[in-house]
């Protein structure tokens, strides 16, 4: 209330001064243009200036508030330029799935300043770059989706790793995942891109290492996973073989790194014998391979154990042979027998052996060793047709050609 009363009185007493000023003196204001003349007191023009200034700049202050703030001009303006810009958007990404990737590529990145998503405009831009084979430009979008969107790292790493990979640039792509891989199980993608990684390197250790993460974020099926793991074992065990150095030491360790799933499947073990076979470890291949062929009949295996020297060669024949009461028409374990009898020195047993094997299927390895076999016991001639008979068996026979008369 006192406030009131004494802007009231302000009021007032500026009321009475400005009366007693006109009262004083009113002045004289002539403003001419041309043959136009307008004469009044300053008091009444410097009334009109201040109505006039006053309605200037209210209208511009009020088409200034409706353009920046929610009227419907400002709203009618801002829904254009995103329908538009959407419009773009949707026409961009229609040329990239049909395979127009220049069209899309220019599409999208000029729409991508008024874009909703200009993250997904960058990202689209940078793959029909990469379909063009355009480097710098996949680089350049790239960056561009990484700074159009905060917390866009990740999948701008995931984007250019798996550019990477598609154009065989696979330790380039393991570097650029090994970068987004701290938050890898909020995003299994990485996981699956590590993989590719490491089967296009080579690297079947790594690989090997990662499977419990591939596992546990069910990055792939069950039977993919198993059918992954086997896969890296096997590869990994012939890698170790290459290497120098204690490889049986490096073997023995590796196997021991091994789940029970894989040291139980017959093409691992056969895999792991042979090579310890070469290291010279006999015994224990001859072992591994015994124990697995009660588990599992593997053709590979029982040549491997044709092939491997036990500690006691004679109970090596003797158990091949009782395995031949319940397979006595497998003519791989006929050829196995006729070789346990060799080491054994029984030629004519391992004669017999050959020459079921041989009736029963045609085999250039059988023929080979009836004919080393038969050459040593001083029978040239039949070992002869036997070495023929294979040579034609393992070269797929041969054609009928016109051959010279046989000289006398």
């Amino acid at each position: 209330m006192k406030r009131f009363f004494i802007a009231c009185l302000v009021a007032l007493l500026i009321a009475v001064g400005l009366v007693t000023a006109v009262e004083y003196d009113p002045g004289y204001l002539l403003i001419s243009y041309g043959n136009y003349t307008l004469e009044s007191s300053v008091w009444v023009g410097l009334v009109v200036f201040l109505v006039l200034f006053s309605l200037v700049y209210g209208f511009f202050s009020v088409l200034r508030r409706s353009i920046r703030g929610g009227s419907a001009l400002g709203n009618w303006l801002a829904g254009r330029g995103y329908r538009r810009s959407q419009q773009q958007t949707t026409k961009g990404l229609i040329n990239f799935i049909e395979g127009n990737w220049q069209s899309a590529r220019r599409i999208l990145s000029r729409a991508a300043n008024q874009s909703e998503t200009p993250l997904l405009n960058y990202l689209v831009a940078a793959r029909a770059s990469h379909a063009l084979d355009d480097s710098k430009q996949v680089t350049a979008y790239l960056k561009q989706a990484e700074q159009s969107t905060a917390g866009s790292s990740v999948a701008v790493g995931l984007t250019q790793a798996e550019l990477q990979l598609r154009s065989g640039q696979f330790e380039q792509s393991l570097a650029t995942l090994m970068r987004v891989r701290v938050n890898a199980g909020k995003h299994p993608y990485v996981l699956y891109l590590l993989k590719a990684a490491y089967e296009g390197l080579n690297d079947w250790q790594e690989l090997l290492n990662i499977l419990p993460q591939l596992k546990k974020y069910n990055v792939l099926s069950a039977d993919k996973l198993a059918e992954l793991e086997l896969t890296a074992s096997i590869e990994s065990i012939d890698e170790a073989a290459r290497l120098r150095g204690n490889v049986a030491a490096e073997l023995e360790k590796l196997w021991k790194s091994f789940s029970k799933s894989v040291t139980r499947d017959s093409n691992v073990v056969a895999t792991y014998a042979k090579h310890i076979m070469s290291a010279g470890n006999m015994a224990g291949a001859e072992i591994l391979i015994r124990n697995q062929l009660r588990k599992d009949w593997n053709k590979e295996l029982v040549d491997l154990y044709g092939q491997v020297k036990g500690d006691d060669v004679g109970k090596q024949l003797i158990h091949a042979e009782n395995w031949l009461k319940e397979r006595n028409s497998d003519a791989r374990l006929l050829l196995c027998l006729g070789r346990l009898s060799l080491r054994n020195l029984l030629w004519g047993k391992a004669r017999e052996y050959f020459e079921v094997s041989l009736k029963l299927e045609q085999s250039g390895e059988v023929c080979a060793e009836l004919g080393r076999l038969l050459s040593q016991l001083g029978e040239h001639e039949k070992s002869n047709a036997y070495f023929q008979k294979g040579l034609l068996l393992i070269t797929h026979g041969l054609p009928d050609l016109p051959l010279p008369d046989r000289r006398p």
